[in-house]
């Protein structure tokens, strides 16, 4: 080694996978995933606590927990980015409906940390109300805008049939990659589970019926602001019904999007995320009188339409 050179220390993991011998048997979580994954206790602990500790498919937050020969351990270490709060568009005793930022999961991911309830429950708090904020639909991760939770058992049940009866309007903002012939289309390309990669979704004919219309709303530089009007509630049907017509989105790679766009001035704009926003919906709500919900656009879908613009 050369002179004044420091070793170099191991890189911890961040995840861990491992699977426990008949010696581990009964033995504690925390101590089981400290000792054979060879990582300091509070680190273990943390991960546990949080939800980071899966244990086969079921998540385990007790540390104390039991392990059993045969079992199979998986632990996330890493620790959630901090998630920026919501910003509350409606609240009423039965309703709350947020603007969703970029980043936060609709329900807890492997990694552990806040899911939307969680975070709309502190906004709820941090105003002296009750805390409940149930789940009711799905914005993906990377999707900014409206979103709707219940707050009582009774208005979540009669927010879910709206949805899946389709009676709840819904319209998006989708910044994509190309140019369209005409300013209106259509996909009715019906949807299933891709077999290859897990989470993600593709055109099958035997699959889930799916329909979105489309409207251009700003022609720019190598890409279009288009406005998406769903009228089915699939997974990713917006994002697939785009890359379906050739117009991928801005910032996803999952279809084909490109992760950056040149500029008039030819600078180039990378992008985070893909860059769709739930603008506006409509929606009965629980007492029977029509809600209609509308968020701003966020500041990098405005700005990348800002530096694309001719």
């Amino acid at each position: 080694m050369a002179a004044g050179r420091r070793p170099r220390l191991p890189r911890r993991p961040s995840r861990l996978r491992l699977v426990a011998l008949g010696t581990d048997a009964g033995a504690p979580l925390l101590r089981f995933v400290a000792m054979r994954g060879g990582v300091p206790e509070d680190l273990a602990r943390t991960a546990i606590l949080r939800g980071g500790a899966f244990v086969g498919r079921r998540r385990v937050r007790d540390p104390e927990g039991a392990i059993r020969e045969g079992d199979r351990v998986e632990v996330d270490l890493r620790e959630p980015p901090p998630a920026e709060l919501p910003r509350i568009l409606h609240l009423d005793p039965l309703v709350l409906a947020v603007d969703k930022p970029a980043g936060v999961l609709a329900q807890e991911g492997r990694g552990g940390g806040p899911a939307l309830p969680d975070l709309c429950s502190r906004l709820l708090l941090d105003r002296g109300e009750p805390d409940a904020a149930l789940l009711v639909h799905r914005l993906d991760r990377g999707t900014t805008g409206v979103t709707v939770l219940a707050r009582t058992k009774a208005a979540q049940a009669a927010l879910l049939r709206e949805f899946r009866e389709g009676r709840v309007a819904k319209e998006y903002l989708a910044l994509c990659a190309g140019q369209p012939r005409a300013d209106e289309m259509e996909s009715d390309l019906a949807l299933s589970a891709d077999p290859a990669v897990p989470g993600k979704r593709r055109a099958d004919p035997r699959g889930d019926p799916a329909r979105t219309r489309f409207r251009v709303v700003r022609r720019l530089v190598g890409a279009t602001l288009i406005a998406a009007f769903p009228e089915t509630g699939r997974t990713h049907r917006v994002r697939v019904h785009l890359a379906a017509l050739g117009l991928p989105l801005a910032g996803d790679a999952r279809y084909g999007g490109p992760r950056s766009l040149d500029g008039p001035d030819g600078r180039r704009l990378e992008f985070s995320r893909p860059l769709l926003h739930a603008l506006a919906l409509r929606v009965r709500h629980p007492e029977g009188h029509e809600l209609s919900l509308r968020a701003p656009l966020p500041a990098d879908l405005a700005g990348a339409v800002e530096f694309l613009a001719g």
